[in-house]
């Protein structure tokens, strides 16, 4: 049921948004927990709790077309419903992710998942990542234009550990067989596709924000 006012609605989207941000952190980083410290229970919360970060989902979806519906927002203020539908979608997707990261721990159980001599650069990952998921949902949160835009560089070092990985796959110091490799490239994919999404969350922003994408501003 929508609120009376269209300042209601947007408050109640915003709140929505930091809880299912707050979700999908916590979701992750149980994932990587699962992942790298082998807790296979830890692994299956995760996957059991995806549903309720679909559900947030889905009642921001309803809330942003019910205030579309009624109030008929212009301006910023359709800036932010459309923002919150999408930001809900690019959540999920975070939250799937982390589902799948889980799944493959889990599967692997009670072999590690990663191999001990890509372990670190897999900690350091996720670490990374995590940190980016983090500030991502700060911004969404308190809307910081400045914060936002400190995303674009930290992806760049969650590239440059991605192709760490690759070359490490292809080089002489792995001896693990193909489906290790296969494993840890799905794995690799995954954590780079959560990062791809916190930098989406944070451009979103800054377009609510300003009107503008990062990339037309100077800054």
């Amino acid at each position: 049921m929508a609120r009376e006012t269209l300042d209601g609605n947007t408050a109640r989207l915003q709140a929505l948004l930091g809880e299912m941000g707050d979700a999908v952190v916590v979701a992750f980083r149980a994932a990587c927990a699962a992942l790298l410290d082998r807790h296979p229970r830890l692994a299956q919360r995760v996957i059991e709790g995806d549903p309720a970060i679909d559900d947030l989902r889905a009642r921001i979806e309803v809330l942003a077309t019910e205030t579309i519906t009624i109030f008929a927002p212009v301006g910023p203020d359709m800036r932010v419903v459309v923002a919150a539908i999408q930001s809900a979608h690019e959540l999920e997707r975070v939250g799937d992710l982390a589902q799948h990261i889980a799944e493959a721990a889990h599967r692997r159980d009670p072999l590690p998942a990663v191999p001990d001599v890509a372990r670190d650069l897999v900690v350091e990952l996720s670490a990374q990542v995590t940190a980016m998921v983090a500030k991502a949902v700060t911004v969404l949160r308190t809307r910081n234009v400045l914060l936002a835009l400190e995303l674009e560089s930290d992806d760049d070092r969650v590239d440059a550990l991605h192709r760490d990985l690759f070359a490490l796959m292809f080089g002489e110091r792995w001896t693990c067989g193909i489906p290790a490799a296969v494993d840890l490239t799905l794995l690799a994919r995954f954590y780079e596709r959560i990062a791809d999404h916190a930098v989406a969350l944070a451009e979103r922003t800054v377009y609510v924000v300003t009107g503008h994408h990062p990339e037309a501003l100077q800054i």
